[in-house]
């Protein structure tokens, strides 16, 4: 079940924290399962393989900044987003929160102000979805796409690139429907016949994690297909759906944030 915790904290003093602060929010995930669970925190942290979370940055007001990044003011809210795709890792965030209102930033105490939980079972996306002309995609955070067979990440919301990304992982983590190749063969057809990009402002970003960097594009697109059928439905389910699997690569590191906007329905 996809679910979505939304944690407010407050700092006990002034913090600089860095410009991308995606991969601070993970590592704050990662010690509260480690505190709970050194195995699940261990399993989560395997590389080269497929996440069932993702994170976004942390979201404050700061006092001022400078080359190295913000100061936090601790006299306003700092708050992050965790997401799951599986509801099992929910408990262990909720066990450690029961135990300890607290987390270590750097060496700074965080105190939990409060925690909003929102849950959406994966039937209800698919009840809930209806089909429409077009809709908008926000990118929130840095995105980039996998290709194949080149050194480099694809930079544009292409929406084949897009949809059967989230299509991989809905089939990972669905407890309902999964689609077979021949229907994931028959959306890829759909996608290229009858859906096209017909507006977008994106940018590129380039993100300094420590000793790493990532470019990935931030902004917004304007899909548009031609039919109301099913597979305009299941679209609208996916991008959906990507409000709690993230898109694209470093999803667990606060990458491919979206925000799903329908437009005018058929």
């Amino acid at each position: 079940m996809p679910t979505e915790l939304n944690l407010e904290m407050y700092s006990e003093s002034e913090v600089l924290l860095p410009r991308f602060t995606g991969y601070i929010s993970r590592g704050l995930l990662l010690h509260m399962l480690q505190q709970v669970d050194p195995t699940v925190s261990q399993r989560l942290h395997e590389p080269n393989i497929m996440k069932p979370y993702s994170v976004t940055p942390l979201y404050f007001r700061s006092r001022k900044k400078n080359g190295q990044g913000y100061l936090l003011d601790p006299r306003s809210p700092c708050r992050v987003k965790i997401r799951f795709l599986e509801e099992r890792y929910v408990r262990d965030v909720i066990e450690y929160l029961s135990k300890k209102n607290m987390v270590m930033i750097f060496d700074t105490a965080f105190h939990i102000a409060s925690i909003e939980i929102k849950t959406k079972d994966y039937s209800e996306l698919k009840e809930e979805a209806r089909p429409v002309e077009a809709f908008k995609l926000y990118f929130n955070t840095p995105t980039y796409l996998a290709s194949l067979g080149a050194g480099f990440y694809y930079l544009f919301p292409e929406p084949q690139k897009i949809f059967l990304n989230l299509m991989r992982l809905w089939n990972l983590y669905t407890t309902t429907q999964k689609y077979a190749i021949d229907e994931v063969k028959e959306y890829k057809a759909w996608l290229i016949k009858n859906m096209g990009v017909t507006g977008y402002e994106v940018r590129t970003m380039l993100v300094q994690m420590r000793e790493k960097k990532a470019v990935g594009f931030v902004g917004w697109a304007i899909y548009r297909m031609k039919t109301d059928d099913e597979w305009n439905k299941i679209t609208c389910m996916l991008a959906r759906f990507a409000e709690y699997s993230g898109i694209g690569g470093n999803r667990t590191g606060g990458f491919g944030v979206t925000k799903f906007m329908p437009k005018k329905a058929k």
